[in-house]
């Protein structure tokens, strides 16, 4: 490796969106080691998770497969030891994960070994004269802080997914797969894995919800809460609502959403009776789809929205129910 030049992403090997991810962090990868005048190159623990043409598409010329008795299961412990591991002699000048549940945790454990620094949260990462500035967001999205390392270090970062874009490589090289087998103290390994126990859509953090369905004002009533949260059993979205909602203590605040609740993104936002107040949109915005129903046809939500439906939720909701129970009981399970 170039240590002064190329980029190495850390591939996601498990998710939903694992495809999509890394596919996107190729992308940037490739952007950010062309723009040094380096290569791009993949590393995954234990097995391959993506195909040969996809890294070649994306612009990879080597994947690094880590291979060891220990790297069968993830354990966070074990996997930041393999990875600087490898790390000590590839020398790379930047290592690119996904800030995800696994990024968020291995990435500050690489640095640590590697007696360097994470940046965490990246929204962007520029490149000028040869110095990488990443931009990452501070109070709720409101200001942006630009960070750059001192030379000589591995500069360790993670991206949020959803800013990703996956653009493909402009020249293509031939995939070469190196295995590399590691050799890990089991007195790494501190734990001992049980399982993977799949999150509850009900009670997860809204924060981490693919789909969510917000009830404002229009839908906080007592005849209508209850079709909500029938509606995201039925969607497996996590219920989050708006300010006033919040106030009238009708859902807590752990579900709020917006300028001073929490600044979500998933998949899809279902706005329901939801006005869109400047305060409530700020933490909608990063949203891939929006959909909003409302019997207003000026509430400024519609403004925001990629599709609007003027509607009253007494009549809407029992419907838009009915139609997906019909849905699912014809054995059709995936409704997005």
């Amino acid at each position: 490796m170039n240590r002064g030049r190329d980029v190495l992403v850390i591939l996601e090997t498990s998710g939903e969106d694992r495809q999509e991810i890394n596919e996107g962090l190729l992308s940037e990868g490739y952007r950010i080691g062309r723009s040094l005048g380096g290569s791009l190159r993949a590393l995954t623990i234990g097995r391959a998770t993506e195909n040969a043409s996809t890294l070649e598409k994306y612009g990879a010329s080597i994947l690094y497969i880590l291979k060891g008795d220990l790297l069968s299961q993830y354990r966070c412990e074990v996997f930041s030891q393999a990875m600087a591991t490898f790390l000590r002699t590839a020398l790379p000048r930047l290592v690119l994960f996904a800030h995800g549940d696994r990024g968020k945790e291995l990435a500050p454990r690489v640095a640590s070994i590697l007696d360097s620094a994470v940046v965490t949260d990246c929204v962007d990462i520029r490149v000028e004269a040869g110095t990488l500035s990443y931009v990452k967001p501070l109070y709720g999205n409101q200001f942006e802080q630009e960070i750059s390392f001192p030379p000589g270090l591995v500069e360790v970062a993670t991206m949020r997914p959803e800013v990703l874009s996956r653009k493909e490589a402009s020249q293509w090289l031939p995939l070469q797969v190196e295995e590399v087998p590691l050799e890990i103290s089991p007195d790494v390994a501190r734990t001992e894995p049980l399982g993977i126990v799949a999150p509850d859509f009900r009670t997860v953090d809204i924060l981490h919800a693919r789909r969510i369905l917000g009830a404002g004002s229009g839908a906080a009533e007592s005849d209508l809460l209850p079709l909500v949260h029938k509606l995201s059993h039925l969607l497996e979205g996590a219920v989050g609502t708006t300010r006033p909602v919040v106030d009238d203590g009708h859902l807590p605040k752990d579900r709020m959403i917006g300028q001073t609740g929490k600044q979500v993104h998933p998949d899809l936002y279902l706005a329901l009776g939801v006005s869109g107040s400047p305060h409530h949109v700020t933490g909608v915005q990063e949203a891939r789809r929006i959909v909003s129903v409302n019997k207003d046809p000026r509430a400024p939500i519609f403004h925001f929205s990629d599709i609007g439906f003027i509607g009253d939720l007494r009549k809407v909701l029992p419907k838009l129910i009915a139609r997906i129970e019909e849905f699912k009981g014809k054995g059709s399970h995936e409704i997005f």
